[in-house]
């Protein structure tokens, strides 16, 4: 959801950027438009390409940084282990420890390390989760 709401912003900024860029005008000193008599009137030397290209390239920039900035959450990798009440997984990256929810396609066997996609949680007691949507990679067994 945060991914479509952070890409939608960047598309309304590239469009609104672009549609500044084509304005050349406004309001003048006693309001009426700049340029005389309400007609447009092109720059005296055309509009430059370097215009178009440092448009598209903040676009540009905009969208990669976003897509590097969202393109890793919801993911965890570490060593799944059993316990009393179902599995458990310690994420390598922040070493806390999550209960698992898998859906039933997903099949966590304890003593493998994997690298999942889901969504964290807490559930009703306080207790960290994870709800897991899909299995990235089995790396194999774990070593300890």
């Amino acid at each position: 959801m945060r991914f479509k709401i952070a890409l939608g912003l960047v598309l309304c900024g590239a469009v609104a950027t672009t549609a500044l860029a084509q304005y050349g005008g406004g309001m003048g000193g006693g309001g009426t438009p700049s340029g005389g008599g309400g007609v447009y009137t092109a720059p005296k030397g055309g509009y430059s390409s370097s215009t178009g290209i440092a448009i598209g390239a903040g676009v540009a920039a905009g969208i990669g940084l976003a897509y590097l900035a969202l393109h890793n959450r919801g993911k965890m990798v570490g060593c799944v282990e059993g316990s009393a009440d179902g599995t458990k997984l310690m994420n390598e990256k922040d070493k806390k420890t999550y209960a698992l929810l898998a859906s039933n396609d997903v099949v966590l066997a304890p003593g493998e390390r994997v690298a999942i996609k889901g969504k964290k949680v807490k559930d009703e007691s306080g207790r960290m989760t994870f709800q897991v949507q899909k299995l990235l990679k089995d790396y194999g067994s774990c070593s300890k």
